[in-house]
């Protein structure tokens, strides 16, 4: 008998060393960063030079993870990739929340979000410049993820992109001396952009410097129609009927 608990022992101990042995051999795919954003960019293939405090980064082959605190009691995991799908689980978060749907904020972004009735966890954004994942434990607003889509806008929108004016500047500048002006060539919605997608609204708040009710390519389309002069003549006006009718 004791021979037989001293084989089971041994042969139980041998499969413990094994199992042990392969669950050692398997790589640990991320690398830490600390808060050396090159260092995640050189492992993950791409750059995410987000603007957050107290953050800290790791990475690994196509995925670039940033944490940073939200507030003085909740963290937020932000994940960007090249190759994953919005419908890919880029969050890595696999549990099951009673809410799964799609908003739109007010600028015409679109998150599939994930969470209860009274906070989101998960919020998967895709965009031209690649595919995002925000996820906190702690749980997430509306206005948490408006405020998300702000700082991955300030990272990634190339600054040429970007309003050249404050938007106190050009309110300023539209109404010097008691009369409605603006700095861009006209002030209505001109059909050229219409017809490419971009929004009358997104245009009217572009013109007064806030083009966070823009997309990514709605801002790119409208720095450029300016910069290419469209809709103009070579006397420099602009030509009949050039603007979008309501």
């Amino acid at each position: 008998m004791n021979n037989i608990k001293l084989s089971v022992y041994i042969l139980m101990s041998a499969v413990l060393i094994s199992i042990t042995h392969n669950v050692a051999a398997i790589p640990n795919p991320w690398i830490d960063c600390e808060d050396d954003i090159s260092c995640g960019a050189k492992k993950a293939g791409f750059n995410l030079p987000i603007y957050a405090k107290n953050y800290s980064v790791r990475a690994m082959d196509g995925i670039l993870e940033i944490n940073f605190p939200l507030d003085k009691k909740r963290n937020v995991s932000l994940r960007k990739s090249i190759q994953y799908d919005i419908n890919d689980n880029l969050s890595g978060i696999y549990e099951n929340y009673p809410i799964n749907k799609t908003i739109t904020l007010n600028n015409g972004a679109t998150f599939n979000v994930r969470g209860n009735k009274n906070k989101y966890f998960v919020a998967n954004f895709a965009a031209e410049t690649g595919y995002y994942s925000f996820y906190s434990k702690e749980g997430m607003s509306l206005s948490d993820i408006e405020y998300f889509y702000n700082l991955l806008e300030d990272a990634e929108v190339p600054q040429n992109l970007k309003p050249k004016y404050t938007i106190e500047q050009l309110r300023e500048a539209r109404t010097k001396n008691g009369v409605v002006e603006t700095l861009f060539t006209q002030d209505c919605f001109p059909r050229t952009l219409q017809k490419k997608g971009v929004t009358k609204n997104c245009f009217e708040r572009a013109n007064l410097g806030d083009g966070s009710f823009c997309s990514v390519s709605e801002v790119r389309m409208i720095r450029e129609y300016y910069k290419k002069g469209q809709d103009k003549d070579p006397l420099n006006n602009c030509k009949e009927d050039f603007c979008a009718k309501d």
